[in-house]
């Protein structure tokens, strides 16, 4: 093969591939509430992520266990 075509291939796989290094890291939060509703639940995911780590919300949701208890299940991450 022609140097240059090789390189030139070997310089197209680089840029396609990306930085992995900028690739973001998240993780799961749950906490569990007599009650949830979705606004709730999103200020109690930012509080955590920023007082946690410096997170920001990426999801969040509410989850009825059953009538008495609630969960507020968070993903929160970071770059």
């Amino acid at each position: 093969m022609d140097t240059r075509y090789v390189a030139f291939c070997f310089f197209i796989v680089l840029v396609l591939h990306g930085d992995p290094t900028l690739a973001e890291t998240c993780r799961q939060f749950v906490k569990v509430h007599p009650f949830c509703f979705k606004a709730y639940c999103k200020a109690n995911c930012y509080v955590e992520g920023k007082l946690s780590d410096g997170s920001y919300v990426k999801g969040y949701e509410c989850v009825r266990d059953n009538v008495v208890q609630a969960v507020c299940v968070c993903l929160l991450c970071k770059n």
